[in-house]
């Protein structure tokens, strides 16, 4: 495929590369998301990004494939639903806006979508028919695919995974995001520990010699998989994968995972699936959209 640019727009960080012909980021670029900035400003920005990336390839791309939290509608481009962490992207036209701005096709995705088709296509989903990818850090995203493609909504609406409603052992109910995102982790060790921990891999770090941070990664991974087993169940997945910020624990997350997951699901659909760490890493969103953006640009030429 031509060079294509994949955009992944988070609340905190504007992730870009400019992806070739085989799936490899030739080049990549981070900068912070202002959130001080304007509609306008931030698509300069994006363009000079666009521009920047193309400059140290080398090459001209031929599409832009853009992905941020939220529900874009596919026939407007618009940010319609979601999207807290990039307000001045609310209710007004990026992709029409940055495809004038740069003079390329423009396509915008969920960003949890776009995750899963990124590691469909160039990670850990490669080769499977059916899976699910859980993208967990500051929130809870990702889809499930099936038979070469994402299920959504009819108008491309993303399924909220992180919306599910859990019991608690005190018979409260939350939803899966507040249990299981990375604060999750860190606010379930200061319960356990008394003590407080900065970050994640701070955590994952300390697991061999504190209990605390044991016990805190098994409930978390009981948790996660009373998410997983249910779409195990309904739809014969043959994989469940971990990606996002929590991801970064390895076996250490997903081996107690795997150890809950056969008492919660079918017997035989326990056995026929596997639990996976994402192979994509930070690149699973920009890839996934810079894919879709060749995709939505085919579609696009096909019906002139």
């Amino acid at each position: 495929m031509p060079m294509l640019i994949g955009i992944d727009i988070g609340g905190t960080a504007i992730k870009a590369g400019a992806v070739g012909g085989d799936g490899r980021v030739l080049v990549r670029s981070q900068v912070a998301f202002d959130r001080s900035l304007g509609f306008d400003a931030l698509i300069g920005r994006l363009s000079q990004l666009t521009q920047a990336l193309q400059n140290e390839a080398g090459e001209s791309a031929s599409a832009i494939g853009v992905c941020l939290p939220g529900f874009v509608d596919r026939l407007t481009g618009m940010l319609v639903d979601g999207g807290a962490n990039v307000s001045a992207l609310r209710e007004r036209p990026l992709a029409k806006s940055l495809s004038a701005a740069t003079g390329l096709p423009v396509h915008v995705e969920n960003d949890g979508v776009a995750a899963t088709v990124g590691e469909a296509y160039f990670g850990a989903g490669r080769g499977l028919r059916r899976f699910t990818l859980l993208t967990i850090g500051t929130g809870i995203g990702g889809a499930v695919f099936i038979d070469g493609s994402v299920v959504t909504g009819s108008r491309g609406e993303p399924p909220e995974i992180g919306a599910v409603m859990l019991r608690e052992a005190d018979g409260s109910m939350a939803n899966f995001e507040k249990l299981a995102c990375a604060g999750a982790f860190l606010d379930r060790y200061r319960r356990h520990s008394g003590k407080e921990i900065e970050n994640l891999p701070e955590l994952f770090n300390v697991l061999e010699k504190d209990e605390a941070a044991v016990k805190t990664v098994d409930e978390i991974s009981q948790i996660i998989a009373r998410v997983f087993a249910p779409l195990v169940n309904a739809l014969n997945l043959e994989a469940c994968i971990v990606g996002g910020g929590v991801a970064a624990a390895g076996e250490a997350l997903l081996k107690p995972i795997r150890a809950y997951l056969p008492s919660l699901t079918w017997p035989m659909l326990a056995r026929n699936n596997r639990v996976l760490q994402a192979a994509c890493g930070n690149d699973a969103g920009l890839l996934g959209a810079a894919w879709l953006a060749q995709n939505a640009a085919k579609l696009h030429a096909a019906a002139q």
